[in-house]
């Protein structure tokens, strides 16, 4: 967001940015527009990785919790004020007549949307499941049976040596927009550093889009999964990266089942405490129960058939 609010703004944004508005209308605090885009740019890419390096974090899912929110905080509020500072400078010209007016939502907008990972990240999702198998086992024990909402155990099968299951499964549309869009903006950031007045700052962030970031959604628009050499393996069927690979014998069990995204961390790659998930949408897939008591869901069609294939590698492996 900060790169792509100074690429737009270009030469437009004075030397000095408007950084503080107190009681009156007119700005007292002003700050170097490059050190101003530098410091926001190292905060907000600094909360990033923190909120990353948190994800890794499962088996402390409250140091989880709150490492991501205040990287997720850092980041947001950072590029929220860059946002609420640079345009109104960049609209009036004069960093000294600028007027924060109704760009101060921006700033409040993206301090909320900071609190969307963390309810996101599986810590609400994980809450939700633990009520959902209480309240069964509550069930079980008045009914003096187990049961399983929505889940049901595929039959064992007799796999063959050198049978293998592999399909492929789509992103909603949105996700290739969302990815073709980040190769537009790529493209639109090299441009205006070509253009007169264009910077080296347009030129990495457009090679950053193109390069990393498209790659990155476009490779999620589309996913392969394969049941071979005793082996669960997801991978992108467009670009060919591995998305996860798990090994028969650390299997528990598999479970075919509808997966819910809210249930397993939203849409896409997701982590979360206690395991992670392949989600492109409400669908059918697998949920894959681990040796070390984590879990993996993938979307997929024919998951009874993948299931069935896996529980019986597991079951001859026993």
């Amino acid at each position: 967001m900060i790169a792509l609010t100074r690429t737009l703004l270009g030469t437009s944004l004075p030397s000095i940015t408007a950084t503080h508005w107190s009681d009156s209308a007119r700005p007292d605090g002003f700050a170097d527009s490059a050190v101003f885009f530098t410091a926001s740019m190292t905060f907000a890419i600094l909360g990033g990785l923190v909120a990353w390096a948190s994800l890794y974090l499962t088996r402390k899912p409250l140091v989880l919790l709150g490492l991501l929110f205040v990287g997720s905080l850092m980041a947001w509020t950072t590029a929220g004020v860059y946002v609420s500072s640079s345009v109104p400078t960049a609209f009036a010209g004069d960093p000294t007549q600028a007027v924060a007016g109704p760009w101060i939502f921006a700033s409040i907008a993206a301090t909320l949307v900071s609190l969307v990972p963390v309810w996101i990240c599986g810590v609400f999702q994980q809450y939700q499941l633990n009520r959902q198998n209480k309240r069964r086992d509550r069930l079980a024990k008045v009914q003096e049976k187990r049961q399983a909402a929505t889940v049901k155990a595929p039959p064992a099968a007799e796999i063959a040596p050198g049978d293998e299951f592999s399909e492929t499964m789509n992103a909603p549309r949105w996700l290739w927009l969302l990815g073709l869009f980040m190769a537009g903006m790529g493209i639109f950031m090299i441009f205006m550093s070509t253009t007169e007045g264009g910077d080296i700052v347009s030129f990495i962030m457009g090679i950053a889009f193109i390069v990393l970031l498209t790659p990155l959604v476009l490779g999620l628009a589309r996913i392969r999964v394969t049941v071979a050499g005793g082996r669960l393996r997801v991978s992108s069927a467009l670009l060919g990266f591995p998305l996860r690979t798990i090994d028969v014998k650390d299997m528990e069990s598999v479970l075919a089942e509808e997966i819910q995204p809210m249930e397993w961390g939203g849409w896409g790659w997701r982590f979360f405490p206690g395991g992670s998930a392949v989600v492109l949408r409400r669908h059918e897939g697998l949920a894959v129960e681990l040796k070390d008591k984590r879990r993996f869901a993938v979307t997929i069609p024919r998951s009874e058939q993948a299931a069935a294939q896996l529980n019986a590698l597991i079951a001859q492996g026993r």
